[in-house]
């Protein structure tokens, strides 16, 4: 609450957060979802943005916009953060002890990134809850009694987090094998389609009103536009420093380029064939910490986007000291959670854990992988790996949790005398 409080945005409703705003207003006012800026001709309906969180903050938007506002919605994402701490401790709690599980619901409490989000109309804080709601009700798929209503319950939350972000319309394909491996053919097939049924009831109703509205299920340009944002390496065109986090305004092709997906898809081809190293490197090796990077490379940087002309975490002693504390733990956290993801697949390292134990942990797993598989291929923004905090929070601690365990087991193994 105190960032909300003490955070003063320079113009808030810009860029991103425009289209939000004017997708919320034009749904209530004229019942047409379009990011038609207010005072122009009749809204004309779109898909370009999914529609998530323009209907979360439907119900607050008001012509012309108040601080109060954007107060009231600042006030319900903090909410939000709230219940993402308590839904992950929850999390934590069934695959690590009480002590553990604390550590990582602190972290996530304290990350400044989670934090300063709650004060931007933006996606990011209601799409951390719904992905966090998700894994917390599929982690409980090997304990519940009621699994199948879980299942579906999980699959609605995994299509609320899919409208919110499209980075997650596909998580049901490898989450289908998960379940299929970890509960067996019969039942993980049930698990599965319970879960599928749920994604697709509440995804349906938004594809047949862009089939029948717009003519196409998906906006094309959105994988046009993922696709050619991530093409550039470190974010630079021709390496020019000032072009950095916005490559494609310095780009005199751009406009050649993204023109479809099948110009882009070429212009890479083209540019690997040309630079192989310098494009293998950035995919390969370049893309995974740019995801993770603690600076925000679209925006004011560090842990903000839009500049903010005041915030705690500029000026009280407190929120600063929590900054710097998480700012040194950043990297070790996530260095800690890629082991993990490595070692929860490993039969050795989990030995002396319960089904459920790996369950949960190849479920986290499977969630880091996933994101960051899509994000090498497309865009890999910091702002868009911030959401996985709590995941990397989860998984971290649970590595040094797996690596005690197997250090007191191998002590324990030792021949008498050694």
């Amino acid at each position: 609450m105190g960032v909300v409080t003490g955070t003063v945005i320079d113009a808030p409703i810009r860029a991103d957060a425009a289209d939000y705003y004017y997708y919320a207003y034009n749904l209530g006012r004229f019942g047409i979802y379009s990011r038609t800026p207010v005072g122009q001709d009749r809204p004309v309906p779109d898909a370009v943005r999914s529609p998530g969180y323009p209907l979360f903050i439907a119900p607050f938007v008001q012509w012309p916009p108040t601080d109060s506002m954007l107060l009231n919605i600042n006030m319900l994402q903090v909410l939000l953060g709230v219940g993402t701490v308590l839904l992950g401790f929850s999390l934590y709690g069934r695959y690590m002890s009480r002590g553990p599980a604390m550590a990582a619901a602190m972290f996530t409490a304290i990350s400044p990134h989670l934090a300063s989000f709650t004060a931007y109309l933006l996606s990011e804080t209601l799409f951390t809850f719904l992905l966090v709601l998700a894994l917390w009700l599929l982690a409980g798929l090997r304990t519940a009694k009621r699994c199948y209503v879980i299942a579906f319950l999980a699959g609605l939350a995994l299509a609320a987090a899919a409208l919110t972000r499209p980075v997650m319309d596909y998580f049901m394909v490898p989450l289908i094998g998960l379940l299929w491996s970890q509960f067996g053919a019969r039942r993980g097939l049930r698990l599965a389609l319970a879960c599928l049924a749920g994604f697709v009831a509440l995804v349906l109703p938004w594809l047949l009103r862009n089939q029948i509205t717009l003519g196409y299920l998906s906006d094309p340009t959105l994988m046009t536009n993922t696709l050619f944002h991530g093409m550039y390496p470190d974010f630079t065109y021709a390496g020019m420093a000032q072009s950095r986090g916005f490559p494609y305004r310095f780009d005199p092709d751009a406009g050649r380029i993204s023109q479809d997906t099948w110009s882009v898809l070429a212009e890479i081809g083209r540019r690997f064939h040309e630079h192989p190293p310098v494009y293998l490197k950035w995919y390969l090796l370049g893309k995974p910490p740019a995801l993770f990077s603690w600076n925000m490379v679209q925006g004011m940087g560090g842990i903000f986007i839009y500049p903010v002309v005041r915030s705690p975490y500029l000026s009280d002693p407190v929120f600063r000291y929590s900054r710097d504390v998480m700012y040194y733990l950043h990297w070790p956290l996530v260095l800690l959670s890629g082991i993990a993801a490595v070692m929860v697949w490993i039969p050795r390292c989990m030995a002396s854990c319960g089904e459920t134990t790996i369950f949960i942990g190849r479920l986290l797993s499977l969630t880091l992988g996933y994101f960051l598989a899509v994000h090498i291929v497309g865009a890999p923004f910091p702002r868009y790996g911030v959401p996985l905090r709590p995941v990397t929070y989860g998984l971290a601690v649970f590595c040094l949790v797996i690596t005690y365990r197997n250090l007191i087991a191998a002590g324990g193994e030792r021949p008498a005398g050694q």
